[in-house]
């Protein structure tokens, strides 16, 4: 071969060569340009998925905030998106890691989304719950004062069945009596002459009150203040009664009239007023006075 072949077929290799070199570079030009292309594409999508769940935490900080419900799984919820962002935050980004956070983040979503649904519906049952409380609770407030109003009431006709019940005492009266040896006796209101006290009073007519035995207890005050005759003491319903007389007799209903006579102290009767009181138990239930002078 001759030197000027050689020469044109180096020049031939060297062109070939030249065109195969322009072609990869224009190649890799092209492929570095898509690299880039995606890498940015990427970063883009990954900005935009940290965004996502950014902003799904901070409803999810919101919602329990102002719940108490379902509180446990939203928080469980919260620290799952936490993960899932931190990993996204440290992952080297390519097109299968991205998909598969895509993907994470949507089922995450699905579920958060379902906790709100159920979370709603328990606060709408809760909200109907607590109305329905109040209602009872208005309703049992109407019912215990009712009830109150009709215990009172019962306890009110209870007394006044009491009361009713009670033996009662009129027309009590207390003079001075002069007795004659012949048994006849004469009023007086003369203190040095009178012997006795007569105290007399009806005890009335009683339908509802047990029948049977009763018993009163008279008290004789001189104008000293002094209790008269007897002068006996007695414990009824935790009160100490000290009285002159009492007086027992069988009842029947019916009204009776009683009189009882009380004897004259050695010295006599003092001039002044003098009180007459009738105890039933340890209630004072009739008095009247008179005067001996």
């Amino acid at each position: 071969m001759s030197e000027e072949n050689k020469n044109t077929g180096l020049k031939i290799t060297l062109g070939i060569l030249a065109v195969l070199l322009i072609g990869a570079s224009v190649l890799f030009f092209l492929k570095n340009n898509e690299l880039n292309d995606t890498k940015e594409a990427l970063n883009s999508e990954k900005a935009l998925l940290e965004a996502s769940l950014l902003d799904e935490r901070a409803k999810l900080d919101s919602e329990i905030a102002n719940s108490d419900l379902l509180k446990e799984d939203l928080m469980a919820q919260r620290d799952s998106l936490s993960i899932t962002l931190n990993e996204l935050r440290a992952s080297q980004l390519n097109v299968q890691e991205l998909s598969k956070y895509k993907n994470s983040f949507y089922k995450l979503k699905s579920d958060i989304k379902k906790l709100y649904v159920e979370n709603d519906r328990l606060k709408q049952l809760n909200t109907q719950l607590s109305k329905e409380k109040d209602t009872l609770e208005v309703q049992l407030s109407s019912q215990n004062k009712l009830s109150d109003s009709l215990t009172t009431q019962v306890t009110d006709a209870k007394k006044i069945i009491q009361s009713a019940s009670e033996i009662s005492v009129a027309a009590l009266k207390g003079i001075g009596i002069i007795e004659k040896s012949s048994g006849k006796q004469i009023p007086t209101t003369k203190a040095r002459r009178a012997d006795k006290v007569k105290v007399c009073f009806s005890v009335a007519e009683n339908k509802i009150t047990k029948s049977g035995g009763k018993t009163l207890f008279v008290q004789v005050l001189d104008a000293n203040n002094n209790v008269l005759g007897e002068n006996t003491q007695i414990e009824l319903g935790g009160k100490t009664l000290n009285y002159s007389f009492k007086t027992t007799f069988h009842y029947t209903n019916k009204a009776l009239d009683i009189c009882e006579f009380l004897e004259a102290p050695k010295k006599g009767f003092d001039k002044g007023n003098y009180f007459v009181n009738v105890f039933r138990d340890s209630n004072l239930i009739s008095n009247t006075s008179f005067v001996l002078k």
